[in-house]
């Protein structure tokens, strides 16, 4: 039957007819009030309310903030031979380049098993909003939940079978961690493919009053865009995490968590519940029949009373555990390695006595990198800092990032991007 297309109701706000017969039986059979405006109404009323909350939230925090805010224009005329600026994506992003992991998200497609496995793997509400801290967040249980059905689906019997097949096991357990395998080498050769199709979408040059040429910089982004804009020589940047230029050095992405923290969170959280719980009969307390694998791979205080069912199973169990903890370390940025990489570079910026951030979020997973500069400065308790800022998370961010690094709050001097 054809859906009757008639309107019942009219918008309040816009006027436009709305609101089909067969939605007012849905709404009616569920008990809810009709509504009173369409969708894209209700939608803009959303889209207000939000801007309203942040605007609300924004001056709250402007109005107790404990650092001098400055306009651009009265950036002081800081010494070039002094003076290290640090660069994040904000950067990118304020000069049109499309380089958000949303940009990074849409470029991959809806469809596609890598954006599959990021939504669906990575135990996050939005992966993409901290994508990088998210990636510390594996989701240890659906990554053992289907390790029986893909041994069951290649049909892997136990080793002391004669018809025991080593090649259906290593296939059962590929299948079952296909995931590591697709955020460990499928993610870094999608994102630098990514990478290099970025470019700037105007002409404006936004910090062009505060960029100096002379000037030393580090820079966060993978992209070149201080050199081509604004005609920072090459010499004069340190870019810490590669340049998508430089095809033989591969580029730094990955998480920036203490991977033994990570697990102790996790198995607090998980410990005390139901189905990770000891399953003794009282006919034989001797035996655990509870055969779920993350219980037996994690929980098990005793491997020779689990429910292992075969001794394949047993190494099937423990093998992609192995392979799921070696996930964390493997995905981990590699902060040490780099700071150690340029502990001479770093060694050199001893006499500098400003420092001006543009764009960056100081997420603490680049926390290092600023103790790194701090700890080799002459001036540390005398550095000044100036510190670009766009939104009310910002704003936090700055706040915790001077606390954490113990900066004097009169040596901070903001201002907006």
């Amino acid at each position: 039957m054809a859906e009757n297309t008639n309107y019942l109701l009219n918008c309040i706000e816009c006027g436009a007819d709305f609101f089909k017969e067969g939605e007012r039986d849905f709404y009616f059979n569920k008990g809810l009030e009709m509504p009173k405006r369409c969708k894209p109404c209700r939608d803009k009323k959303k889209t207000r309310f939000k801007q309203e909350r942040e605007r609300a939230e924004l001056e709250e925090i402007l109005s107790t903030l404990p650092f001098e805010q400055i306009q651009k224009t009265e950036m002081p005329s800081t010494d070039s031979n002094a003076s290290l600026f640090i660069i994040g994506n904000g950067f990118d992003i304020m000069h049109g380049v499309p380089s958000s992991y949303y940009n990074f998200r849409d470029s991959i497609g809806r469809k596609n098993t890598l954006r599959f496995t990021l939504e669906t793997y990575i135990r996050q509400d939005d992966v993409w909003g901290n994508f990088e801290d998210g990636l510390a967040y594996l989701d240890r249980e659906m990554m053992l939940g289907t390790l029986d059905d893909w041994l069951d689906n290649f049909d892997v019997l136990d080793e002391d079978d004669d018809d025991f097949s080593a090649a259906d096991y290593f296939a059962a357990q590929d299948f079952a961690t296909s995931q590591i395998y697709i955020l460990t080498q499928d993610l870094p050769k999608r994102f630098r493919k990514w990478i290099r199709t970025l470019k700037p979408r105007n002409s404006s040059k936004p910090v062009d009053d505060i960029i100096k040429t002379d000037a030393r910089y580090i820079n966060f982004n993978y992209t070149e865009f201080l050199e081509t804009i604004y005609g920072v020589p090459q010499k004069n940047i340190l870019y810490i995490h590669g340049d998508r230029r430089d095809k033989k050095t591969q580029l730094v992405l990955g998480h920036g968590h203490d991977i033994d923290e990570v697990f102790e969170e996790w198995y607090q959280a998980n410990k005390n519940r139901k189905e990770f719980q000891p399953s003794l009969l009282e006919k034989d307390r001797r035996y655990d029949h509870n055969d779920n694998p993350v219980y037996l791979g994690y929980f098990l205080k005793d491997e020779t009373k689990g429910n292992w069912k075969s001794q394949m199973r047993y190494d099937a169990i423990n093998n992609t555990v192995g392979l799921i903890e070696d996930y964390y370390e493997n995905s981990a940025k590699k902060t040490s390695e780099v700071l150690l990489r340029n502990q001479p570079y770093f060694k050199s910026l001893a006499g500098i006595k400003n420092i001006v951030v543009i764009g960056h979020s100081l997420s603490k997973v680049d926390y290092p990198y600023f103790k790194e500069i701090v700890k080799y400065n002459k001036y540390s308790s005398e550095l000044k800092w100036f510190i670009s800022w766009y939104s009310s998370d910002g704003l936090k961010k700055i706040i915790k990032f001077v606390s954490e690094m113990k900066i004097p709050t009169e040596n901070v001097k903001l201002f907006r991007a």
